[in-house]
């Protein structure tokens, strides 16, 4: 239990300083977790997915909920989905949702602003809450061509209300509360909870099924008519990418597939991002010269209130703040991996063992889960120096050499994972984070109670809540006020 808590915490850390760079501890059901820093190690558990991949309670779990999507999908399932799914996430295609991003982060921004005007001292707003619909609207557009028009309706939607339900992390993890859903679980015993759970998943099929079909319909009927397909949202170019496959089943997706993605994109493309600009928000208001130098270099850009994906590359102060919010609070702190046959993992270092013999390797059995410590890598002192718990943005500029060598798919960050299971939808993530904060960032100027004792709180992704009101969930309240220009 205290291994679920330290995902909140600084535990990892304890432990690397106690035990060194890599340890194993007993689990739960006879099994062990092996814990490393090494980042030889890391690289090679991560790039060797046929013999590393999601553990399969895990696997299953996802598949439950989300259906047979790309986050849940087993091993050569997921292989073939990348494959048909990877164009839809190439540069042309994300450069072409960057307006859609830009104009709900506008809205976002004039919600924003309607709420603090006439008040030249600032308003206190949860701007998780906010970021979660604009991301939500987001990702509904640009993701399967869906508006859930939360900004402007709130939380109506019924697709919007089941996944959220879905996906609702405010209540605390205790041991009773694993142990119950394990064991009912594994035995098949129904409860309240997974009653609710089968009814929201049901809504969510039944609204993705809708779409799925619609979407087919029209592909079918342009191909048919000889015109160009109109349709730019991501599911839309997956199913013309899965058609052109053919109908073999070794290449392309079966229906319930293209349906898993509707959950997946959801899943992965809503609150990590949402909660990331949070985060980052959240920086800002405790290094206000950061905030004050970004928005500097926003504002005199000259790029308007729509810049291009191409525009907002060329903010190099923007981008190394991203980069460092990324580095400093990533999304999941976590990754695990389950050998499924029994390996040997090379180690950059060698380490001792509790009778203090030295290994040049590391021994797993068949079952035996690796932890990949996102959060720790990110954060290493032995990578990124003292300062590496430091967030300061100038570090971009001169990296440790170390750096350079950190496994992972952008910007030497372990945030979006690395090998074949990373995060296919990195540069949607990153274009749709710097989109939003350059919106806001020019308009509002962020602040924070000195009261406030803000920490994270770990569901599906790290989200912030306030120290003293666990029972209010999460939430960031930053206080907000109009940006007084010359």
């Amino acid at each position: 239990m205290s291994f679920i808590k330290a995902q909140n915490s600084n535990l990892w850390e304890e432990w690397v300083e106690k035990y060194g760079k890599t340890f194993r501890y007993h689990s739960w059901f006879g099994c062990y977790h092996l814990g490393t820093m090494d980042m030889r190690a890391i690289n090679y558990v991560l790039s060797n997915s046929t013999i590393f991949p999601k553990s399969e309670r895990n696997r299953r779990a996802l598949a439950r909920v989300l259906g047979p999507g790309l986050l849940s999908a087993e091993l050569h399932a997921h292989k073939r989905q990348r494959r048909i799914m990877n164009p839809s996430f190439g540069p042309a295609q994300i450069r072409g949702l960057a307006p859609t991003f830009c104009e709900k982060s506008n809205q976002l921004r004039d919600i924003w602003l309607d709420l603090i005007s006439g008040n030249p001292e600032g308003v206190t707003i949860d701007v998780l809450q906010g970021l979660g619909r604009a991301t939500l609207d987001i990702i509904g557009t640009t993701g399967f061509g869906y508006e859930f028009n939360s900004l402007q309706d709130g939380d109506e939607d019924e697709l919007a209300q089941a996944f959220a339900k879905i996906f609702d992390s405010d209540e605390e993890l205790t041991k009773f509360k694993i142990l119950k859903s394990v064991i009912c679980g594994a035995l098949g015993i129904p409860t309240e909870e997974s009653r609710r759970l089968e009814n929201n998943i049901a809504v969510t099929k039944r609204i993705g099924k809708r779409i799925v079909d619609d979407k087919k319909m029209l592909l079918i009927q342009e191909e048919k008519e000889g015109a160009a397909s109109s349709a730019r949202d991501l599911l839309s170019l997956l199913i013309k990418s899965n058609m052109a496959q053919g109908t073999m089943s070794d290449q392309s997706m079966s229906d319930e597939e293209v349906l898993g993605q509707i959950s997946t994109f959801l899943a992965a493309g809503h609150e990590t991002t949402s909660t990331s600009t949070a985060w980052a928000l959240y920086a800002l208001t405790l290094h206000p010269t950061v905030q004050t130098k970004l928005r500097q270099e926003l504002l005199t850009s000259g790029l308007g209130d729509s810049p291009s994906m191409a525009d907002l590359e060329k903010l190099p102060y923007l981008d190394k703040v991203v980069h460092e919010v990324l580095r400093v609070h990533p999304a999941a702190p976590m990754v695990a991996r389950q050998a499924v046959q029994d390996a040997v993992i090379p180690v950059g270092e060698s380490y001792k063992d509790v009778h203090g013999i030295s290994h040049n390797e590391i021994r797993v059995q068949k079952w035996d889960t690796v932890m990949v410590p996102i959060k720790a890598m990110n954060r290493s002192k032995d990578v990124w120096g003292d300062d590496a718990l430091d967030f300061r943005p100038e570090r971009w500029d001169d990296l440790p050499p170390l750096v350079k060598e950190m496994p992972g798919v952008w910007g030497h960050l372990m945030t979006f994972v690395h090998g074949n299971q990373s995060c296919i939808g990195f540069r949607f993530a990153v274009v749709e984070m710097k989109a939003l904060l350059y919106s806001l960032l020019r308009s509002i100027e962020f602040a924070i109670d000195p009261e406030i004792e803000i920490e994270g709180k770990t569901g599906i992704v790290t989200r912030p809540c306030v120290k003293s009101q666990p029972k209010q969930g999460n939430q960031m309240p930053l206080i907000c006020k109009p940006v007084t220009r010359a």
